[in-house]
């Protein structure tokens, strides 16, 4: 039997608030068994960095002392939000896919953002080659292994971060605008989520947003913008 693919609508918000809502679009979902996406946009400028990162580092590298800074519920590294197209996939422990090797699923989702970009033109590729070194930079600074580059060209267009757990799996992504100027997002997106269901075996249904306990998600975004947090390495 085919899972639900629901799509909510877009949204606007802080990067504390855009961290809570995933966080509970990961473990508060109803119905539980459905897969989720959002598309969100910032209030601002913003970056945000990943679980293990040291908040240290991660200012040194920020020249924008004005932009929000949140540490995500995801790994990986800095991402600059402040010209990106942003976007959750959750998929429920109850699918197959939730339970795939981490690199297999990175590489999965990001063909089909390959094939949605090539329906309008861009040509991109999977990078091949691991990184050098170690040390965390700027998400589009440099590519990891199955991140999303322009073919003959040295430029990372798109990353993610993941998160597994008891709930099921949860990718952030961010495809870097200003190396896509043709791109309609709007077609993107609909080309992006239809490859999407078509690989998870889902059917697509357009829902409302979800409507989470205030006093639970407004506790949620103070956490995720709170010192103990983002400074907590």
């Amino acid at each position: 039997m085919a899972h639900s693919f629901h799509i909510l609508p877009d949204n606007t918000g802080s990067a504390a608030q855009h961290m809570a809502f995933d966080s509970l679009l990961l473990q508060r979902y109803q119905p539980a068994d459905a897969i989720r996406f959002r598309h969100y946009e910032w209030v601002r400028n913003a970056y945000t960095f990943g679980l293990s990162q040291r908040y240290s580092y991660i200012t040194s590298e920020v020249s924008d002392h004005s932009a929000e800074i949140v540490r995500r519920p995801t790994g990986g590294g800095l991402v600059d939000h402040t010209a990106d197209w942003t976007y959750t996939l959750v998929i429920p422990s109850s699918h197959p896919f939730s339970k795939g090797q981490p690199v297999d699923s990175y590489r999965d989702v990001h063909q089909c953002m390959i094939d949605a970009l090539a329906l309008q033109g861009v040509e991109a590729e999977f990078n091949l080659t691991p990184p050098s070194q170690s040390t965390p930079s700027v998400c589009f600074n440099k590519a990891e292994l199955y991140d999303v580059v322009l073919t003959n060209l040295p430029s990372k267009v798109a990353g993610a971060a993941q998160k597994r757990s008891k709930a099921g799996y949860m990718l952030q992504g961010s495809i870097w605008k200003p190396l896509a100027s043709r791109v309609d997002w709007e077609q993107f997106a609909t080309d992006f989520t239809a490859s999407l269901a078509k690989l998870l075996n889902a059917e697509i249904e357009y829902v409302s947003s979800p409507s989470w306990n205030p006093e639970e998600e407004d506790a949620l975004a103070d956490q995720f913008d709170s010192e103990n947090w983002n400074q907590r390495r």
